[in-house]
């Protein structure tokens, strides 16, 4: 979807706008703004359900990870990260507070959102191990995919606040 601002236009939130935006500025606003909320969550959804298609879904193809473990580009990253997830007997991702930052230095087909989350990763009754839960901030930017008419991951940085039990679990 083309962005109908011109680049002298501000966005709605803490600055406003310079004018009153047309009724079809503001619809497309909030539409990028729920496209662009609803990635981390589409994530966190995969990751909790073991839907791996749904999981690489949010990603763009030329998506680089920064994760709390290993940097690369998003292949091999998921390609590491499921059997990692998998060898919990559970896990749920508690999605919290979201920023939303669109036309990202001013470019309408880029946009940034930073989601606060509590990750628990639960082990079975027998484990040895402890569980693992971890406050992270999934910082993403964002591009426009206008033939899917949506939005991917172009980058994310996960930064970890704080965590409880073992990181990395033992083998």
């Amino acid at each position: 979807m083309a962005s109908h601002r011109s680049e002298s236009d501000e966005f709605p939130g803490s600055r406003g706008w310079r004018r009153t935006p047309t009724d079809a500025e503001t619809l497309a606003w909030v539409r990028d703004r729920e496209l662009v909320r609803d990635l981390p969550q589409r994530y966190a959804h995969g990751i909790d359900t073991n839907d791996w298609q749904k999981v690489a879904s949010v990603f763009h193809s030329d998506c680089q990870v920064e994760g709390t473990l290993r940097t690369a580009a998003i292949r091999p990253y998921l390609e590491a990260l499921e059997p990692g997830v998998k060898a919990y007997e559970a896990t749920l991702h508690f999605m919290g507070n979201q920023y939303v930052d669109l036309a990202l230095a001013g470019d309408p087909d880029r946009a940034r959102v930073e989601t606060y989350a509590v990750a628990y990763h639960l082990e079975a009754e027998d484990s040895p191990h402890a569980d693992l839960v971890m406050g992270v901030r999934y910082c993403d930017t964002l591009v426009r995919v206008p033939e899917l008419a949506d939005w991917r991951i172009l980058h994310r940085r996960v930064i970890k606040q704080w965590h409880r039990g073992p990181l990395p679990r033992p083998s």
